[in-house]
Parts: structure tokens; sequence; C-alpha cells
């Protein structure tokens, strides 16, 4: 019936026939080296991706921990600053208050009166002109 135009292998492997390799002197031997090799390159791009990966990790946990200092200093500065802005208003209303109640009448009174100050006469008063910005002290007991 239409067998006998059939060929076998023309389309299909024969499953009775086994397959067989010529042994190769050496050809084992260099395909071990081959994935040694490519083994080796594997474990070197592995070492190399942790290395990278642990100098990653120790960069970020070293920007977090500046970030976080550097948080901490700006807070730190805002409290001082605020304590700063507080001392001056404070201070401001101390000399205020010290200024206001001065007399200075009542302390020339005093000063006159009491004290027996005068004021300078004539040739009391020396005028002396520095040029450095430096002090000087007359002790002569006139």
């Amino acid at each position: 019936m239409g067998y006998e135009n059939y060929q076998y292998g023309a389309a299909a492997r024969d499953p009775y026939e086994v397959e067989r390799r010529v042994y190769e002197p050496g050809r084992e031997r260099r395909h071990g080296r081959k994935n040694r090799r490519q083994s080796a390159f594997s474990v070197l791009g592995f070492a190399i991706a942790g290395v990278a990966f642990v100098v990653f990790a120790i960069s970020v946990i070293n920007y977090v921990q500046l970030q976080s200092e550097l948080t901490a200093k700006v807070k730190s500065v805002a409290a001082k600053q605020v304590k700063l802005n507080d001392l001056e208003s404070s201070n401001d209303e101390h000399y205020a208050r010290i200024m206001s109640s001065v007399d200075l009448e009542s302390i020339e009174s005093i000063a006159r009166g009491e004290l027996g100050m005068t004021y300078a006469s004539e040739g009391q008063v020396v005028t002396y002109v520095s040029a450095e910005n430096d002090y000087m002290r007359r002790a002569d007991g006139n």
C-alpha cells in the first residue's frame, strides 16, 4: 500500500542506530581547561562584584552618618542662635533699665559737692595723636 517508497532516515532518526563518538586524545583535557578558565573568570567576576558591593555599602553608610552629623550640627546651631537672640534681648532690656535709672544731674552734684571735683582748667587737658591704635597712660602727678 504505500510503504514501499518509504526511506528510513529521511525524515527522522532511526531509533536503533547508536551514535558513536570517536575518541580524540586530549579533547576532554582541553574542554576541562576551558571550563576551569571560565570558572576562574566567573569567580573573579563574582569577587569584583562583591568588592564593589562592599565599597558601595561602606560609602552609603558613611554618607548617612555624615548626613546625620550635619543635621545634628544644624539643629545645634539653630538652638544656639535662639539662645543668643534671647540673651541679646535680655541684655538690651537690662541696659535700657539701667540707663533710665541713672540721673546724671544727681551724679554731678554728688561729684562736685561731696567729692570736691571740678571741671578741668585750660592747661590740664593735653591732646595726643597716635599713629597706631595704642593707648597711653600719663603718670606725672599734675
